[in-house]
């Protein structure tokens, strides 16, 4: 198997683990860090066989950290009016 189709095949994998645990607030913020890092290196694989320019790795690698600076951000407040990370579900 292709380590192309390893990465897609892990990204969707991810995907339904993360629409399986939905009742912790962390747990989910750090499988969409494991989607991006796996994004990222498919990201790579796909410039390096295509010869395209890394601009489009830097715009992934940036969006990435955007994601997980607000996520953070959204953590610290949930836990703040909360006191822990579960999320109600009725």
């Amino acid at each position: 198997m292709p380590i192309m189709d390893v990465l897609v095949l892990s990204i969707l994998l991810l995907a339904i683990l993360l629409f399986a645990t939905q009742h912790h607030f962390l747990l989910c913020l750090l499988i969409l860090e494991c989607v991006v890092l796996v994004s990222l290196v498919l990201t790579i694989f796909i410039l390096n066989n295509s010869a395209g320019s890394l601009n489009i790795f830097i715009l992934v690698l940036t969006l990435g950290v955007c994601e997980a600076s607000l996520g953070l951000s959204l953590l610290v407040s949930y836990i703040k009016m909360n006191g822990s990370d579960k999320i109600k579900v009725f």
